[in-house]
């Protein structure tokens, strides 16, 4: 198993979490909402499952709400800080922002679920 930090890097950068060499979604371009969710069967590189059951990135919804929920309160936080107030249209530009990236969002919560399990509850399988 790979040292946590190297995990941490391959999820930030869509790479299985098992090896952080192949990569989680078929296709990379994050444009192509099609394809957003089209993830292989197994890890190109090392052979890890990554259909583990069906459902199974239902999961990285929750994930999804509180990393989107953190990045949010922060950015609003600091800016609250830093001005006193958050006026409209910041709000506005924040959502934006989150809109924006939501395909980026969107894979890195199944790639974070896909960690939980690999680093958490795979290795405890044997039973």
């Amino acid at each position: 198993m790979i040292p946590f930090r190297t995990a941490l890097g391959a999820v930030l950068r869509l790479r299985c979490p098992n090896c952080s060499q192949g990569n989680l979604f078929t296709d990379p371009n994050l444009l192509h909402l099609k394809n957003l969710d089209k993830m292989p069967h197994t890890c190109p590189h090392c052979g890890q499952d990554f259909k583990v059951e069906p459902e199974f990135y239902f999961g990285a919804m929750f994930i999804s709400y509180i990393l989107v929920a953190f990045i949010m309160f922060f950015i609003m936080g600091i800016d609250i800080l830093l001005s006193g107030y958050l006026y409209l249209n910041e709000l506005f530009l924040y959502l934006g922002i989150i809109a924006l990236g939501y395909p980026y969002w969107f894979r890195v919560s199944r790639a974070i679920w896909l960690f939980i399990y690999v680093r958490w509850v795979q290795p405890n399988k044997n039973y």
